[in-house]
């Protein structure tokens, strides 16, 4: 499995899949700076000039990326899609203007590289009824919920407690936006 954005969602979706004996490479814009608990989760961990390697070896490519505008339709049919391997699944669980849908769409009715896919986000939400991407039987939806769990509200509260007792005691928070680059 191949992660590409192998951030805090990315190594906790590579924590999740190492469970079950998966190899995960972790795909990263500036991989050096992954923290070291977040390298357990992965086998591999390249930047992105090794998606290449990476879509033609990977039997799942799992998009988590932020939306911006450098990720814009990152994932289409010339970057991604005509480079995956033969009968791989691609999966995004990140923002879906990541994703060229019409490029997804084409390369799911294809067949040839991409057997299937799983999308819990897209471009437009909710996902419009003249989609095509209903009607692919190839294709399984969620309604932007892969990021829930039963402790989804309380680790967020712990957050927000944490940060603004670092904000009282004039100490950096914890999940901060960097505005330049948009996550």
């Amino acid at each position: 499995m191949a992660i590409v954005g192998f951030g805090d969602i990315g190594s906790a979706c590579g924590r999740i899949c190492k469970a079950f004996g998966t190899k995960i490479i972790g795909v990263k814009r500036r991989p050096e700076e992954t923290p070291e608990e977040n390298k357990a989760f992965c086998d591999e961990l390249v930047g992105l000039d090794q998606l290449d390697r990476v879509y033609a070896e990977a039997d799942y490519v799992v998009g988590v990326l932020p939306g911006t505008a450098h990720t814009k339709n990152f994932f289409n049919a010339e970057r991604c899609f005509n480079k995956m391997k033969a009968g791989s699944v691609f999966m995004n669980i990140g923002r879906g203007v990541t994703v060229d849908e019409g490029d997804l769409i084409g390369a799911l009715k294809d067949g040839s590289k991409v057997r299937g896919a799983v999308l819990d986000v897209f471009q437009v939400e909710p996902l419009p009824q003249e989609s095509e991407l209903w009607d692919l039987p190839n294709v399984f939806m969620t309604p932007h919920s892969a990021d829930r769990d039963a402790e989804f509200m309380d680790r967020a509260m712990d957050i927000l407690s944490e940060n603004l007792a670092s904000h009282k005691a004039g100490q950096p928070l914890k999940n901060m936006c960097d505005k330049a680059i948009g996550y």
